[in-house]
Protein backbone atom coordinates (compact mmCIF):
# COMPACT_ATOMS: atom_id res chain seq x y z
CA UNK A 1 0.00 0.00 0.00
CA UNK A 2 1.58 3.36 -1.15
CA UNK A 3 1.71 5.84 1.55
CA UNK A 4 -0.34 8.89 1.46
CA UNK A 5 2.39 11.30 1.54
CA UNK A 6 4.11 9.74 -1.33
CA UNK A 7 4.43 11.87 -4.00
CA UNK A 8 5.05 9.87 -7.25
CA UNK A 9 6.91 10.73 -10.26
CA UNK A 10 7.44 9.00 -13.36
CA UNK A 11 9.08 10.69 -15.87
CA UNK A 12 11.72 9.37 -18.64
CA UNK A 13 15.13 10.95 -17.49
CA UNK A 14 18.99 10.78 -19.26
CA UNK A 15 21.08 9.16 -15.90
CA UNK A 16 23.38 12.00 -14.78
CA UNK A 17 26.15 9.16 -14.21
CA UNK A 18 26.53 7.09 -17.37
CA UNK A 19 23.94 8.89 -19.95
CA UNK A 20 21.48 6.63 -20.68
CA UNK A 21 18.19 7.49 -21.98
CA UNK A 22 15.28 6.19 -19.09
CA UNK A 23 11.88 5.87 -20.04
CA UNK A 24 8.93 6.39 -17.82
CA UNK A 25 8.05 2.75 -15.91
CA UNK A 26 4.78 0.86 -17.11
CA UNK A 27 3.00 0.21 -13.82
CA UNK A 28 5.57 2.07 -11.33
CA UNK A 29 7.85 5.14 -10.69
CA UNK A 30 11.04 4.71 -11.83
CA UNK A 31 13.28 6.07 -9.44
CA UNK A 32 16.80 4.80 -10.68
CA UNK A 33 18.74 4.28 -13.87
CA UNK A 34 17.90 0.91 -15.44
CA UNK A 35 21.37 0.81 -16.51
CA UNK A 36 24.30 1.67 -13.86
CA UNK A 37 21.57 1.76 -11.20
CA UNK A 38 22.54 4.91 -9.89
CA UNK A 39 20.28 7.98 -8.94
CA UNK A 40 20.37 11.50 -7.47
CA UNK A 41 19.80 12.67 -3.88
CA UNK A 42 16.13 14.68 -5.00
CA UNK A 43 14.04 13.96 -1.67
CA UNK A 44 14.37 14.72 2.01
CA UNK A 45 11.99 13.19 4.08
CA UNK A 46 9.12 11.79 1.84
CA UNK A 47 9.04 10.00 -0.82
CA UNK A 48 8.95 12.37 -4.23
CA UNK A 49 9.09 15.33 -2.04
CA UNK A 50 12.03 16.94 -4.05
CA UNK A 51 13.27 18.90 -1.17
CA UNK A 52 16.54 17.64 -0.65
CA UNK A 53 19.26 20.12 -0.47
CA UNK A 54 21.81 18.04 -0.97
CA UNK A 55 21.35 17.08 -4.69
CA UNK A 56 24.48 13.97 -4.84
CA UNK A 57 24.47 10.88 -6.88
CA UNK A 58 23.39 7.85 -5.07
CA UNK A 59 25.28 4.97 -5.84
CA UNK A 60 24.02 1.48 -5.78
CA UNK A 61 25.37 -0.19 -2.62
CA UNK A 62 23.36 -3.37 -1.75
CA UNK A 63 20.46 -5.21 -2.64
CA UNK A 64 18.07 -6.12 0.35
CA UNK A 65 14.83 -8.21 0.48
CA UNK A 66 12.08 -6.09 2.26
CA UNK A 67 9.15 -9.00 3.15
CA UNK A 68 6.00 -7.29 1.28
CA UNK A 69 8.04 -4.79 -0.45
CA UNK A 70 10.56 -7.21 -2.44
CA UNK A 71 13.83 -7.19 -3.28
CA UNK A 72 15.15 -3.48 -2.79
CA UNK A 73 18.63 -1.98 -4.31
CA UNK A 74 19.57 0.15 -1.40
CA UNK A 75 21.09 3.62 -3.06
CA UNK A 76 23.93 5.69 -0.85
CA UNK A 77 24.75 9.21 -1.55
CA UNK A 78 28.63 9.67 -2.50
CA UNK A 79 28.31 13.47 -0.88
CA UNK A 80 26.18 12.92 2.28
CA UNK A 81 26.14 8.99 3.48
CA UNK A 82 22.49 8.76 3.21
CA UNK A 83 20.99 5.49 2.38
CA UNK A 84 17.49 5.06 0.84
CA UNK A 85 15.95 1.78 0.02
CA UNK A 86 14.27 1.48 -4.04
CA UNK A 87 12.19 -0.75 -5.69
CA UNK A 88 13.74 -2.55 -8.34
CA UNK A 89 12.46 -2.53 -11.92
CA UNK A 90 11.82 -5.31 -14.26
CA UNK A 91 14.05 -3.92 -16.52
CA UNK A 92 17.00 -3.18 -14.20
CA UNK A 93 20.77 -4.60 -15.54
CA UNK A 94 21.05 -8.08 -13.92
CA UNK A 95 24.80 -8.12 -14.14
CA UNK A 96 24.70 -5.10 -11.90
CA UNK A 97 22.70 -6.51 -9.47
CA UNK A 98 24.31 -9.72 -9.25
CA UNK A 99 27.52 -7.84 -8.41
CA UNK A 100 25.12 -6.25 -5.72
CA UNK A 101 23.55 -9.50 -4.40
CA UNK A 102 24.95 -10.94 -1.07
Amino acid sequence: MPRKDFIKHNQAFICSSCKSENPPLEGGERNHCRSCLYSLHVDAETPGDRQSSCKGRMEPARVEYKGAKGFMVVHRCVQCGKEIANRLAPDDDQTILSKLSP
